[in-house]
This record gives C-alpha cells, structure tokens and sequence, in this order.
C-alpha cells in the first residue's frame, strides 16, 4: 500500500458559476470525525486564509483497517466573518481504501440535493401488491408483482392454511417506478373467519 493509500480523496465541490468575493478576509475550514461512536474522535482539521472556488482535493489519513468507518465532514467558509456556505454534515463510509468521494457543497442561497430517481421497471412489476398482519408489517403472507392494468382489478391468491383464522390482513400497493402508495381496496380485511 502506498502513503497515497492510506489517506481517504475528498473532492470538494462548488458550483461552477458561483462567484466567490475576492476582497477582504476569507477563511475555508474542514473538519473530519469518526461518526460511527459515541465519542467522536477529531480525525483531521484544516484552515486556510482563502476561499477556493470550483473543484479541489482535501485529503485525510485513514488509519484503521479490516472495519468499515463512517466520518462526518463539514465544511465552512467565510468572507469577512460573514457564512459563505449552509452548514451541513456530510458523511463519508470507508469500507477499503483507496477511497475517493465527491462532495458537493452547498453555498447560501443554493442547496445541493440528491433524491432517489425513479427504478427502472419491467412494465410487468410495475406494482407491488402484499398482503400482510394487520399489527405486523414483517409478517408477510404472499407479495406479487404486476403490470399497472393488472392492478386495476384482479384476484390475490394466497395459501388458506398460512392464515390464521380470524386474523385481520392489511393489504398494501406500491407504484414500484417512484415508490408511491397507491390506495387498494379493500385495505384490511379477515381472510380466513373463524369457525
């Protein structure tokens, strides 16, 4: 392993059409703790007398092997003591090294944001349908993936014998594309009534 391995490649991410001030006094400020203990241990901090714009690296020693490590790292910059950027915590899991990773910061006036995108589906699991106990979500009875128009209106067909007689089943929809819910009908039902 090279010296170069051993530290974890952080790069630090602006806007490219943000306009940082040139004038007066800037500071950048980069701190780095381990996240994933009670006590958080300082791993690395960092000052400088400048405000860096576009893309640049920061570096930080890695020193623990064989065990996945979650870091915490924020960034802050300022211009003549006035915040430059939101002050958020960014979180960095090392499972091996080398280890690089981009974070994109957020500057005031402009939050940065990721969102899950849609789930590329076959049109025929376009909608999951579970049946489930009504006072236990884990407890699954059966789950069936379909097409859209199949979920209109069809039959659900479990196992009798798997049901407890008496028992209440919640069913619930999802739209697997964006994972919505989707309203069914009906939601709780007994399967099974005693006797």
């Amino acid at each position: 392993m090279t010296l170069i391995d051993q530290y974890v490649t952080l790069t630090l991410s602006l806007p490219d059409d943000l306009l940082l001030p040139n004038d007066g006094e800037g500071e950048t400020y980069i701190s780095v703790q381990t996240a994933n203990s009670s006590n958080p241990v300082q791993v690395a901090h960092y000052k400088e007398p400048i405000l860096r714009s576009g893309r640049w690296n920061f570096y930080f020693s890695h020193n623990y092997t064989g065990v996945s490590v979650k870091y915490r790292v924020n960034v802050s910059m300022s211009h003549k003591g006035v915040p430059l950027l939101i002050d958020l915590d960014h979180f960095v899991i090392v499972h091996r090294m080398p280890h690089r990773q981009t974070l994109n910061l957020s500057p005031v006036g402009r939050l940065y944001i990721q969102a899950q995108g849609p789930q590329v589906v076959k049109p025929e699991e376009a909608v999951t349908i579970a049946a489930h106990e009504h006072d236990n979500a884990g407890m699954q009875l059966t789950k069936v993936h379909i097409s859209e128009q199949l979920a209109e209106a069809f039959y659900l067909e479990y196992d009798p014998d798997a049901v407890v007689p008496g028992k209440r089943y919640t069913l619930t929809a999802t739209e697997n594309e964006y994972r919505n819910s989707i309203e069914i009908y009906p939601e709780s039902v007994v399967l099974k009534p005693l006797g």
